[in-house]
């Protein structure tokens, strides 16, 4: 996954900083949870907008020359065609971020839609004057946080708050607003609508805040606080996954168990604080030679798993192999002294290795045992 780049690098090209800085990555940890999230947004849309299409087609029936009845079955079909494509993408988690910024926008503009329909059978004051209407923008806003990207919450306000003032323009473009009479709410120009703008900006802002707490509560929980790598629990979890989709699709993948050789005695010698600089090495060189579909994180003690999909055994024998020649020719600096590290590493294949969990572990484990005996510091596939 890529990450935010170094800003004060100057090889950085400066379009990309920006980019970053605008609009960063997500952490590889929240991208399972935004799925997640997106399969419960996708099915409450699909509802949604189910409901929508009967009252649709019966204005079409009773007044075939009413747009209003028209509008609304083309952006149901509409909403429903992304809808269910979203929905499949979501399950088998291949959903993009980019599709994600699709289907944010589908949820507002699905409101707005809904309004221009109300709008154009004449329904002005339900448009411009009730709550319960405009409450659907705040529920898109709120809705937007179990994506955990608060930049999809902010898009959501942002493109609230642009159609909403759209629609009022459309009113007062149009003179259809002098049918609405101010009530309780205020009136219906756009100097009116403050109040509903500034709501929609809270909305927003709360979203976000959610956004951020959900993220940090998140992450304090799968990651392992020293490496900030995947934790044990988070990797069987994810891996379950993964391997399930792997076979489900009859592809190929990897999975390898490294060990630090003769990590107990840097703590002996050095200290448990130099023990720490060189687990934190090792976890900074797997995440830079990672792909956006690896998995890496560290089970505990200087052991660590990595899960390549969609991989051949060379391929991952490959990289592994650089990695531990990386590693053994670049000592660590710790205090005063620099300390050699090499490592060993196993690895099993899916199908070859067999196609369960614990049996691909078994076996990476096993060849990571049989690299040790055989004088450490080597990468055993077969």
């Amino acid at each position: 996954m890529e990450s935010l780049p170094d800003t004060s690098d100057a090889s950085v090209p400066p379009l990309r900083r920006l980019r970053f800085l605008v609009w960063p990555p997500r952490e590889p940890e929240l991208i399972n949870a935004g799925s997640s999230g997106e399969v419960v947004i996708a099915k409450a849309r699909l509802v949604v907008v189910a409901l929508l299409l009967p009252p649709s087609i019966a204005t079409c029936v009773r007044h075939p020359s009413e747009p209003s009845g028209w509008l609304g079955i083309a952006t149901a079909l509409v909403c429903i065609a992304i809808g269910v494509e979203i929905l499949r993408r979501a399950r088998v988690g291949s959903i993009t971020r980019t599709l994600q910024v699709v289907s944010t926008a589908l949820d507002v503009s699905l409101i707005t839609g809904y309004h221009a329909m109300l709008f154009l059978a004449g329904e002005v004051s339900q448009v411009l004057q009730s709550r319960v209407t405009f409450a659907l923008y705040l529920i898109a806003i709120i809705g937007a946080a179990l994506r955990y990207d608060g930049q999809l919450v902010r898009l959501a306000g942002i493109m609230a708050v642009l159609q909403y003032l759209g629609i009022v323009a459309w009113a007062n473009a149009t003179e259809r607003i002098n049918s609405v009479a101010a009530n309780f709410y205020g009136d219906s120009t756009i100097s009116g609508q403050a109040e509903e703008v500034c709501i929609l900006f809270m909305a927003t802002v709360l979203g976000s805040i959610l956004v951020e707490r959900a993220r940090e509560l998140r992450l304090s929980g799968i990651r392992d606080p020293l490496t900030k790598l995947a934790n044990r629990s988070y990797f069987a979890e994810r891996f379950a996954t993964e391997l399930e989709r792997c076979v489900h699709a009859r592809g190929t993948a990897a999975v390898a168990m490294l060990d630090i050789d003769h990590f107990k005695s840097v703590n002996d010698t050095r200290g448990h604080d130099a023990g720490d600089i060189v687990i934190r090495h090792v976890a900074g060189e797997l995440r830079r030679s990672l792909r956006s579909g690896d998995l890496v994180a560290r089970l505990g003690g200087e052991e660590f798993a990595i899960f390549f999909a969609n991989t051949s055994m060379d391929d991952a024998r490959t990289r592994l192999e650089a990695l531990r020649a990386d590693l053994a020719e670049n000592a660590v600096a710790c205090g005063d002294h620099r300390v050699r590290i090499t490592v060993s590493i196993g690895i099993a294949m899916l199908p070859n290795d067999g196609t369960e969990t614990q049996s691909l572990l078994a076996t990476a484990d096993a060849r990571l045992l049989e690299g040790k005996r055989s004088g450490r510091n080597v990468v055993v596939a077969s």
